[in-house]
């Protein structure tokens, strides 16, 4: 295996530059910091404005305000928020055509990602780089890195929100924002004083200007996608609140290689719809959803001798319902799931397959309840149940899932400690080790068992010095059953008697690791640092020998982020990331055999990429501020480190010649993403 050597010297100058940024704030910033400060009987009380945007609860949860994107470094013009969960601990980075969002060492699959708590399948536009998720729609991003209470949906992972504006804009707002392959745009609208109507959207055209250059070695693509959301809010009076939310995206790619002579195809999209009722009155608070989302995506290959096609999908209809009264909540979620497995058709010289499409229909209701109460002084204790039944066909599985959390608050600090046990009934699976949308859902059923995870995470949380600077430290350790993995080929897709269920195997897991956080919370210059020590560790008896690392395990990673506001102009960003590679199966030797590629791989995941580091910068500048109305200019480059890493190792074929080579992102050329964005809000 091959390795990029680290720079000693960069690496260190990356690290002081980040270092000093976000801990260093000049005298003259240091005065003008929001302090408020009031004199009440000879007593002076000062309280720090906190500017930071992100926000902790006393559960292990976040909540960052999506206004902190303004002023953040912008990849081709989009400062995504799910780029950014990124940088969070326990919250491993993608490389950059790698769509999965890995939590606490658990796989894409297993997180719960949705819209005012109902549930997108495929999150993802260009392999990673951009989600579905236009920020200007949305006021924050609620992040919980595991199941704190039983209201948690039936996943083994991380969940993330993206939730709605709580209060009604009162007069006609807006946003456009332009960049160079991409556009997007919020309008919110008053209708009267008691309702609002809010509209997005978004388009690519990236082939327009790039057309030329947009390639991955010598292989040329094309591609575009939109998305469109649509929120009504209506508040009749202070008991009640109704809303109404749309989503729907696509997303289409073309890729075409001359050397090997064939045309890939590729389009997938989301639609979601849901239909809320939120009541209150007297401390208690009702809300229900009804709602159904959809995701399919359509591939297609085509060479000379050969077409196959691989369509799939899943599409949920499901109602909520929710009851908080004091100390306690409580509801009931149920979904009937409708998902089509990917069932290839091909057309070639050797054969001709016609598989029927049949989709599977499962049922999953759970009833939940969770309690808070006193059990000593500075002591809480939250505890909760969820009880699920899931049905498929003939067979019907019952599970219950408790989770325990102790919250104590000695005074100097915050001390908590969770345990749970968390059931999904779902499995995401496929041909890709990076979450390609060619991947496909599939049910639980009586050969497929449900997923069940154990988990254990403690944390501490203090203030070293009170509302500035927050220091946070985290342990967690997760026991993973009936984990799944897919061994089939491509190959077997175009001239074997395919079926997906030989494919796939079972296993088991277990995920442990640390996260130490710090943040700096006030003053024009905000933001954090972060490391995450873990490991991901599989086993899958019968197939694989011993134990072997996750694919998107990273041992080691180092996060910072800061901001910057140098005035009323200026304001400046920085990203940076130091990772660890992942795992990835190297050849023992291949050869040529009668022409045909024979090889031999060694053991499974027992190789490594070399160290991913990537710093991000940006500037923006805010041309002109009057009567609520800006507009300005934002100056990013992504990878401005110029590092070239690595996206995987593959058989590279040129001029008759093979070889065993890594698939950079970048060009050699031009090995860093400059983008400007002009934007304008009122």
């Amino acid at each position: 295996m091959h390795t990029f050597p680290i720079r000693p010297k960069a690496g260190r100058l990356l690290f002081s530059l980040l270092c000093s940024l976000l801990f260093t704030l000049p005298a003259h910033a240091q005065e003008a910091d929001t302090a408020r400060v009031k004199e009440l009987q000879g007593v002076e009380v000062v309280g720090r404005h906190v500017t930071g945007k992100l926000r902790h609860d006393s559960l292990g949860g976040m909540s960052l305000d999506l206004s902190f994107l303004d002023d953040m470094p912008r990849i081709a013009g989009n400062a995504d928020p799910i780029r950014y969960t990124q940088l969070l601990p326990s919250v491993q980075t993608n490389s950059e055509l790698d769509a999965g969002l890995y939590v606490q060492g658990c796989d894409n699959a297993h997180n719960g990602v949705s819209i005012n708590g109902v549930q997108l399948y495929d999150i993802q536009h260009i392999l990673g780089i951009f989600s579905v998720f236009n920020p200007s729609h949305y006021s924050r991003l609620q992040f919980a890195g595991s199941a704190f209470t039983a209201s948690a949906a039936n996943r083994l992972g991380g969940f993330i929100d993206m939730q709605r504006p709580d209060t009604l804009a009162g007069r006609v707002k807006g946003e456009l924002s332009v960049g160079l392959i991409s556009s997007q745009g919020t309008l919110r609208l008053p209708l009267g004083g008691k309702s609002e109507l809010i509209l997005s959207g978004r388009g690519a055209y990236i082939n327009l200007l790039y057309g030329r250059w947009l390639k991955v070695e010598e292989s040329a693509i094309r591609y575009s996608f939109c998305d469109a959301n649509v929120t009504w809010l209506y508040r009749p009076d202070a008991h009640n609140t109704l809303w109404l939310d749309f989503y729907g995206g696509n997303d289409r790619m073309d890729y075409q290689e001359d050397g090997e002579k064939y045309d890939a195809r590729l389009g997938w999209g989301n639609r979601m719809f849901s239909m809320n009722w939120e009541w209150k009155r007297r401390g208690l608070v009702l809300r229900q959803t009804a709602y159904m989302t959809r995701y399919g995506n359509r591939f297609s290959i085509e060479r000379p001798d050969f077409r196959l096609r691989m369509p799939s999908g899943i599409t949920d209809y499901g109602y909520r319902l929710s009851l908080r009264w004091g100390r306690w909540t409580a509801g009931t979620d149920w979904a009937l799931h409708s998902i089509r497995p990917q069932q290839p058709e091909t057309e070639g010289e050797r054969q001709t397959t016609t598989l029927s499409a049949t989709r599977r229909h499962s049922t999953e209701g759970s009833l939940w309840a969770d309690c808070k109460f006193a059990v000593a002084r500075n002591m809480e204790l939250l505890g909760g149940l969820r009880a699920n039944v899931y049905t498929i066909r003939r067979s019907v599985f019952f599970s219950a899932d408790p989770v325990l959390s102790l919250l104590w608050t000695p005074g100097y600090g915050l001390f908590r400690l969770t345990a749970n046990v968390k059931h999904q009934y779902l499995f995401r699976t496929g041909l890709s080790a990076v979450n390609l949308p060619t991947d496909f859902w599939l049910p639980a059923d009586e050969r497929l068992r449900p997923q069940y995870a154990y988990g254990l995470s403690g944390e501490y949380r203090t203030d070293l010095i009170p509302g500035r600077l927050q220091l946070s430290a985290g342990l967690y350790y997760k026991r993973l059953c009936h984990q799944t993995e897919y061994i089939g080929t491509p190959f077997e897709l175009i001239y074997g008697d395919y079926d997906y269920r030989k494919n796939l195997i079972s296993g088991r897991g277990e995920n442990y690791g640390l996260d130490l956080m710090i943040e700096k919370r006030t003053g024009r210059l905000t933001g954090w640092m972060s490391y995450s020590l873990g490991r991901a560790l599989r086993r899958y008896p019968g197939r694989f020998s011993g134990t072997f690392p996750a694919g998107h395990e990273r041992i080691h990673e180092f996060n910072a982020v800061a901001t910057w506001k140098a005035g009323h102009r200026w304001s400046f960003g920085a990203t940076l990331v130091w990772a660890g590679g992942t795992p990835f199966t190297p050849p023992s030797y291949f050869y040529l055999q009668n022409g045909n590629l024979l090889s031999q791989f060694g053991d499974y995941n027992s190789g490594r990429l070399s160290t991913y580091i990537r710093l991000d910068v940006s500037a923006t500048c805010r041309i002109k501020v009057h009567g609520g109305r800006e507009s300005g200019l934002n100056f990013s480059v992504y990878n401005a480190n110029c590092r070239h890493n690595d996206l995987f190792w593959r058989l590279k074929f040129n001029d008759g010649q093979y070889y065993y080579a890594p698939l950079r992102p970048l060009p050699k050329k031009l090995p860093f993403l400059p983008s400007i964005n002009y934007y304008i809000k009122f």
